[in-house]
C-alpha cells in the first residue's frame, strides 16, 4: 500500500504538499525556532528590581492609635515577666496538621490573618496568650465570625485569647486580672 492510497493522506497534508512525516518535522523545527526565539527574549529583557518601579511603600505606623495606647497598658502590667508582640500572623503561631486532607484549604483560612498582640514567654519564647482588641468593628457578623474562628483555633491548640474592648481609659487591675 503506498502513500498515494493511504486514506488519510489528504488529511494530513493539510495543504503544506508534503507527506505526513515532513508535516510532522516542520512542525518540530517551527516548535524549535519559537522555543530559541523565546530564550533569546527572555535574555534580553532581565527584570532588574532595583530599577523597577515597584508599588509599594512604607507604613507609617504598625499599630492604630488604639492598639499603640492598649500597648503602653501592657506594658505597665506585664512589665518583664512576657515578651509582648504586636501584629503577629496566625500562621506563626499554629499550623495545619500534617497528613490531613484539605490541608491547603485550611492553610489558606489562616494566611493573611493576624492578632493584635500576644504575650511570649521569656525563657522558650513561646506564646502564652493572645490578646484581641476589639473596636467598634467588632459588632459586626463578618468580624464577630473571625473572631469566633480565632477562639475555636486557639482553644483547640491550647492557647488562651482574651478579647478587651477598646477604651479611653484602662483599670490596670482588671487588665491584670484577665492575663492571668
Amino acid at each position: 500500500m503506498g502513500l498515494s492510497n493511504w486514506p488519510y493522506r489528504e488529511t494530513c497534508m493539510r495543504g503544506f504538499g508534503l507527506y505526513p512525516w515532513w508535516a510532522f518535522c516542520m512542525n518540530v523545527i517551527i516548535f524549535i525556532i519559537l522555543i530559541f526565539l523565546a530564550i533569546i527574549l527572555l535574555k534580553r529583557i532581565k527584570f532588574d528590581v532595583g530599577k523597577a518601579d515597584l508599588p509599594y511603600q512604607k507604613k507609617e505606623y504598625l499599630m492604630t492609635k488604639a492598639e499603640h495606647e492598649f500597648f503602653k497598658v501592657l506594658q505597665e502590667v506585664v512589665q518583664d515577666k512576657y515578651y509582648i508582640i504586636p501584629q503577629v500572623q496566625l500562621s506563626n503561631l499554629v499550623q495545619v496538621e500534617k497528613q490531613k486532607s484539605w490541608e491547603y484549604s485550611y492553610r489558606n483560612k489562616i494566611d493573611r490573618k493576624s492578632v493584635d498582640f500576644v504575650l511570649f514567654n521569656k525563657e522558650y519564647f513561646t506564646p502564652h496568650l493572645v490578646i484581641e482588641l476589639d473596636d467598634t468593628s467588632h459588632l459586626r457578623k463578618d468580624k464577630q465570625a473571625r473572631d469566633h474562628f480565632l477562639d475555636e483555633i486557639f482553644n483547640k491548640v491550647g492557647i488562651k485569647i482574651v478579647h478587651i474592648k477598646t477604651a479611653y481609659h484602662y483599670d490596670l487591675n482588671e487588665i491584670s486580672n484577665l492575663l492571668i
